[in-house]
């Protein structure tokens, strides 16, 4: 609120960047930005201004996780972004113990999708083989990760957490270990402790669970034998963008039932990255983050997948792609209507509301009025001849994609009274739409 507070907030904001690895953000009165400190500011405790160094947990801890480890018939390794930067060692545990490993959303783009142990993610934005392979296995082990959503994890299952943020350990779910330190260190530790395991039946079972549910979400990505009738599933969609996108992409996903397309029927190379706000209520994010992305790396292709109610809230962004030449790719998941709200007020049993369906502007005729190239494919014949040329445009360009609205996310594992609402939900909607109710 002062000029004078100036470098020791943008100290503090660099402090918690750095800390917690994350962004921080600064907000300066109009009144203030402009004023002149006076003399040379000095900077205290500059050296002070450095990454976190990684946490080495204590050698009887990860003794004591060995243990339970070799006692276990089974493992299942469950990592989150957390592990990031360890994720070579954690397959070569993964390889000594026969353990599958599972991800969250967010760390989804760690190994290639065919890795031999990378079996998926898990909760509405992974699946089944994920969620029962935590469920089965003789001990889970946590690796950096917080994942929010309890309803999908195991209460029953013994488990080990480690993570440097001492404060999540047994937030979500009980654990019978919880390890203070990074993920890292701890890994190191382990490997030389831990007995290989020869017996691989639980492994097998799993990878036999994942081939499966890779079939069924491949039915879902096939073309069409009526190619030319519209609209375009969303999962075939995500899964055409996967195949043609470069072996580096980035793919930014906004939040909404995109993020549900995208994380399903998208398969990572390995050296792709797969980034997106990672948090409920950020609708809106995506194409600011693409914006970012591209300006770092001109030469890096940049894919922002975003729905129709989403990018309508973007559109200046877009603008800002076009002000500064960034050729960052813009594909709308176009369903005329707010995906996930439906999706919501569905399974709970009631009919969708009016206002969350609503008009969209011709998208593909805004990036021609902005200077930019405009595409729309409103069947899968006519996703399949602009999606070069789109991906190709020397600068910013959008793909308008009418997406069939009635498409369902595949549930892992859906409820009786889930299906019970979800039919409940669409009989009313029929008779709302026939004049029946109001």
């Amino acid at each position: 609120m002062d000029p004078a507070q100036a470098v020791q907030v943008a100290h503090q904001a660099i402090a918690q960047a750095y800390h917690q690895r994350g962004v921080a953000h600064i907000s300066i009165p109009a009144d203030v930005i402009g004023v002149k400190l006076p003399g040379t500011p000095s900077v205290a405790s500059l050296n002070t201004l450095r990454p976190q160094p990684e946490v080495t947990p204590p050698e009887s801890e990860i003794a004591h996780a060995a243990q339970l480890i070799n006692a276990a018939k089974s493992v299942a390794i469950f990592v989150g972004n957390g592990a990031r930067s360890s994720i070579a060692d954690i397959a070569v545990l993964a390889e000594k113990l026969q353990a599958p490993i599972l991800h969250t959303f967010r760390a989804k783009d760690m190994l290639p999708y065919d890795h031999p142990h990378w079996i998926g993610g898990v909760g509405l934005i992974g699946g089944a083989p994920g969620m029962d392979a935590m469920r089965d296995a003789g001990l889970l082990l946590m690796l950096g990760t917080d994942y929010p959503y309890s309803e999908f994890l195991p209460t029953r299952t013994q488990t080990v957490q480690i993570d440097e943020r001492g404060f999540v350990l047994g937030r979500r779910m009980p654990v019978d270990l919880g390890i203070t330190g990074s993920v890292g260190p701890a890994v190191t530790q382990l490997l030389p402790q831990v007995q290989g395991k020869t017996d691989n039946a639980f492994l097998r079972k799993v990878g036999e669970h994942r081939k499966q549910w890779n079939e069924t979400l491949d039915k879902h990505a096939v073309l069409p034998a009526d190619a030319g009738k519209g609209p375009v599933k969303p999962q075939y969609l995500a899964r055409r963008l996967s195949d043609r996108a470069a072996e580096d992409a980035v793919f930014v996903v906004d939040t909404g039932v995109v993020t549900l397309w995208c994380g399903n029927w998208i398969r990572q190379s390995g050296r792709q990255r797969i980034l997106a706000s990672f948090n409920n209520a950020a609708v809106g994010t995506s194409l600011g983050q693409g914006n970012g992305i591209q300006a770092l790396d001109r030469d890096r292709q940049v894919i922002v997948a975003v729905g129709d109610g989403g990018f309508t809230m973007l559109l200046g962004e877009f603008m800002t792609a076009v002000e500064h030449k960034l050729p960052v790719k813009v594909v709308v998941f176009n369903n005329r209507e707010w995906g996930l709200v439906h999706l919501e007020m569905e399974e709970a049993g009631l009919p969708a509301f009016q206002g969350s369906e609503f008009p969209n502007l011709d998208f593909a005729l805004f990036a021609g009025a902005c200077g930019a190239q405009g595409f729309t494919a409103k069947t899968p014949a006519q996703l399949e001849e602009v999606l070069e040329p789109f991906l190709a445009a020397p600068g910013p360009a959008i793909l308008n994609v009418f997406i069939d609205p009635s498409e369902l996310p595949i549930m892992p594992h859906i409820k009786l009274d889930q299906i019970w609402h979800f039919g409940m939900a669409k009989v009313k909607e029929a008779m709302i739409s026939m004049g029946g109710a109001g």
